[in-house]
């Protein structure tokens, strides 16, 4: 598994990450808040049960969990119980080539 050399929240609204081979993949904060896979989170089918806002949903915190993932807390509802590994970040997100230098 790949760790991001780089991780950014821009503005609470979209998390940035870098990847060692150059690539950017970038998710905003309704897709992550959408895509948690917390207990929380799913119904008993697995699917996502959380009802919300998508518009007023932000990233509040980003830390990391060992090597292999990312803890988010999301506002308003202050929900942080879901872990997000790096692969399944990079899946999530829209990823942009590398800029030439």
């Amino acid at each position: 598994m790949e760790i991001p050399t780089r991780i950014e929240v821009e503005g609470g609204a979209l998390l940035v990450l870098t990847w060692p081979d150059g690539l950017i993949t970038t998710v905003p904060a309704p897709v992550l808040r959408a895509g948690c896979e917390c207990a929380t989170c799913l119904n008993p089918e697995g699917e996502s049960a959380w009802i919300g806002d998508a518009g007023a949903v932000r990233i509040l915190d980003a830390s990391i969990v060992g090597a292999y993932a990312l803890n988010l807390v999301f506002g308003p509802d202050q929900h942080s119980t879901g872990i997000f590994p790096f692969d399944r970040l990079r899946a999530l997100g829209d990823a942009t080539a590398p800029l030439e230098e």
